[in-house]
């Protein structure tokens, strides 16, 4: 846990300067003093020290926190936390203190909005690997099906979960399957014109939508996240593709009568429909990132990334 931390600063740029003495404080690691930290809610500028506490049986305690605060240096402390705690353990913390204290499903969250994002690199051996923010590809091409790749998310989980009032809900990162679909076919024109096209969408079952697939939508590096796939019966027959994809392929293009150089009489917009007969499919497994919702009552929803509407979980 201490170097995935290590490993999502310094892919965000944020570089952890070793303390100058070794602080022997019983449950509580200091990795490090950070100049800045984007994550830290505070406007104050001045440099935090970053702890880590490992996960244990009991929460953390008042007592413990109470020991840490008599041998810690500084005025600004963030406190990553892999046991849980109540709130209530900093009431009596000097004023001298500025803390900022996650526990374990917030920074469950952080690891996992990271690895989405493309920050962290899960290979896999599942170890998680910072990702060389100097390391840019300028261009991808469409993977293939031995590649499987996934759609950039487009939501921030902690921005729901507050805009839904659901910050204690425990959150766990997963994929959810989509369709790339690759076609061919033939569009027909005025005067019975004809030229041949070759498009690429995608089906998303979870929304019920069919869109034009991105290549800049596409994830440098789809992280290895237990995959959820639906069972075919909720994606689309061929006949129903092709149906819901005809008026997705017609287009009007203009066409000009030009009178002379340069001076235009007449702009008309002509059809270019498809011939829905002459289209070819081929479709190969691509995702979407998602959240697995785990409600206090036990009950489980998944939350799409890119909509940011909830799916009855199903196995």
């Amino acid at each position: 846990m201490e170097q995935t931390v290590r490993d999502i600063l310094a892919s965000r740029t944020v570089r952890l300067n070793p303390i100058s003495e070794e602080f022997q404080i019983y449950g509580f690691r200091c990795l490090g003093v950070a100049e800045k930290l984007l994550d830290f809610e505070d406007s104050d500028a001045s440099p935090v020290y970053v702890w880590h506490i490992q996960d244990d049986i009991l929460p953390l305690s008042k007592n413990e926190i109470e020991r840490w605060s008599i041998d810690a240096p500084g005025k600004r402390h963030w406190i990553l936390s892999e046991r849980e705690f109540s709130e209530s353990i900093f009431e009596d913390i000097s004023d001298i203190f500025q803390i900022n204290a996650w526990g374990p499903k917030k920074l469950s969250r952080w690891i996992g909005e990271a690895v989405l994002r493309g920050d962290l690199i899960v290979n896999a051996d599942t170890h998680i690997i910072p990702e060389d923010v100097s390391d840019i590809i300028p261009e991808i091409d469409i993977p293939s099906s031995k590649n499987s790749f996934s759609l950039k998310p487009l939501i921030e989980i902690n921005d729901w979960l507050d805009n839904e009032s659901l910050n204690m809900v425990n959150t766990i990162p997963i994929l959810i399957n989509i369709k790339l679909w690759k076609i061919s076919g033939t569009m027909i024109g005025p005067n019975s014109l004809t030229t041949s096209k070759n498009w690429s969408f995608i089906e998303d079952s979870w929304s019920g939508r069919i869109f034009q697939f991105n290549i800049e939508d596409v994830l440098k590096d789809c992280p290895n996240l237990r995959r959820i796939n639906r069972s075919e019966n909720h994606w689309k027959d061929i006949d129903g593709l092709k149906s819901s994809l005809k008026p997705l392929l017609d287009f009007r293009k203009k066409e000009k009568t030009i009178e002379g150089i340069d001076k235009v009489k007449s702009t008309m917009l002509e059809w270019w429909r498809v011939d829905v007969n002459s289209l070819k499919l081929e479709s190969e497994y691509a995702y979407i990132p998602a959240w697995i919702l785990n409600f206090e009552d036990g009950g489980k929803k998944i939350l799409h990334s890119r909509n940011g509407k909830t799916y009855d979980y199903e196995i």
